[in-house]
């Protein structure tokens, strides 16, 4: 169909389409003008999401997430939220509201859910875009009821928000609680195994007394070396007995081998002077006698006292061996001991942190569980409207112009089409198959003539 053909028929059938036209106008406007009026209410929340935990102090990374302000939104708009604004406002105990559930329901379900179920249906949520606002939208056919509506929506989600932090708070506190109990006994058996232990070996200050017993073996290890070598020195010198070199390089005892010699020299001249017999000659025999005598009684006691000095060093080794054979033993006891100390130690230490960090989390929970803080802030409260929001009469009928635009040319088609009549050449050819050869008719009632389908065959 060309252009030409669908204005013939439009020209045709413009009564139908005119009919058409305003009929879609006018009930447009009377429904418009009969529909109760509606008023929408706005409230504003911000959404703080670089809030820190008033507790703790730390930065809460939840807020961050991509999530975050759909589930708000999703929040706003739960049962849970319109179940607390009907607890507000008391609806399920108002007569007027008993008997409207009677009526709708016949008295089957909750009353607080139906009445939940029925406010969420005026409630609209809008989250910003490129913000961290969340729009809420109530409309009602009373202003003061969608504005009070509205901003008990609000308030009923910062309630809600609140509850889920501090009942998730209040979970923990008791679960930390019972932990408290057990490691507050774990800590008490470690502290009396290691005060046993202590008791029991009679230790006070491990690490003091280890240090002062590992001084005094250093002090035995160094003795028992300078008893070692003042050992083999003392044996060295009496391996010699009476030539032994210290024997010889006695002062007294060289003095006395000096003297021998002189006694000596001058019994030998004695002998070739006077002969043996002489008495100047025996005289110097029992000096010189004597004094070998001497000399050799003293040479034999250096050597003995040598050999006495020689067996008290070895002996005085032996002692240090021994003491310090006992000392290495008793530091090995008490590095042992210090070992099992450590050990247990470190079990009070463990239980000392576990129980620390538990009471620390105890101590947290407690304080979230009794916080009534929330990073949601109202920066709109929801005043009652001045004009409705719908029904919008303008855009209705600018609406109605459209689409009684579409359903009138609709309508003159369908008549079109029940009662089709030639109005062009171009029907002719199309419709009859025929070729027009000349066009009589003057050309402003070219387009008027409109015979039937059958009259032009």
């Amino acid at each position: 169909m060309t252009f030409e053909q669908l204005l013939n028929i439009l020209r045709a059938r413009k009564w139908i389409a005119i009919s058409v036209f305003f009929v879609v106008i006018l009930t447009t406007l009377v429904v418009s003008l009969l529909l109760p009026k509606q008023y929408t209410a706005e409230a504003a929340l911000a959404m703080d999401v670089k809030a820190a935990d008033p507790v703790t102090g730390q930065q809460i990374a939840g807020y961050m997430a991509p999530s975050y302000m759909a589930t708000q939104v999703e929040m706003i708009s739960s049962q849970n939220t319109a179940l607390k604004v009907v607890d507000t406002l008391g609806f399920a105990k108002l007569p007027e509201a008993q008997a409207q559930f009677q009526e709708a329901t016949q008295g089957k379900g909750d009353i607080r859910n139906w009445f939940a179920e029925s406010l969420l249906k005026g409630l609209e949520v809008k989250p910003s875009r490129e913000s961290n606002i969340i729009n809420l939208e109530y409309t009602a056919t009373d202003p003061k009821f969608a504005a009070a509506l509205a901003n008990n929506f609000a308030q009923a989600y910062i309630r809600t928000t609140i509850d889920i932090k501090t009942a998730a708070a209040q979970q923990n506190n008791v679960f930390f609680q019972e932990q408290l109990k057990s490691l507050q006994s774990n800590l008490e058996k470690a502290q009396n195994k290691l005060s046993e232990y202590q008791q029991t070996h009679g230790i006070v200050g491990s690490d003091e007394r280890l240090d002062v017993e590992t001084q005094r073996l250093n002090e035995l290890s160094s003795q028992v070396v300078g008893a070692q070598s003042q050992t083999y020195d003392a044996q060295s010198r009496a391996r010699g007995g009476n030539v032994a070199p210290d024997v010889l390089n006695n002062p007294l005892i060289q003095q006395l081998k000096g003297q021998l010699a002189v006694q000596e020299a001058k019994y030998k001249q004695l002998s070739e002077k006077n002969g043996a017999n002489h008495p100047h000659n025996q005289q110097a025999m029992a000096e010189l006698n004597a004094t070998r005598s001497q000399l050799n009684e003293l040479m034999g006691q250096y050597a003995g006292g040598l050999n006495s000095a020689a067996g008290n060093s070895a002996s005085r080794q032996a002692s240090l061996n021994s003491a310090l054979q006992a000392q290495k033993e008793k530091v090995l006891d008490l590095k042992s001991q210090r070992a099992a100390i450590d050990v247990l130690l470190r079990n009070v230490d463990s239980a000392q942190r576990s129980y620390d960090q538990a009471l620390q989390r105890f101590s947290q929970t407690m304080l979230e569980s009794r916080s009534d803080q929330s990073n949601i802030s109202i920066i709109k409260s929801a005043t009652e409207p001045m004009k409705h929001s719908s029904p919008n009469t303008l855009l209705n009928l600018i609406l109605a112009v459209f689409v009684g635009g579409l359903l009138a040319i609709g309508f003159a088609m369908l008549a079109e089409l029940a009662d089709r009549r030639i109005r062009s050449k171009d029907d002719i050819e199309a419709m009859l198959g025929l070729t027009v050869l000349a066009d009589l008719l003057p050309p402003k009632k070219k387009r008027r003539f409109g015979f039937k389908v059958g009259a032009a065959a």
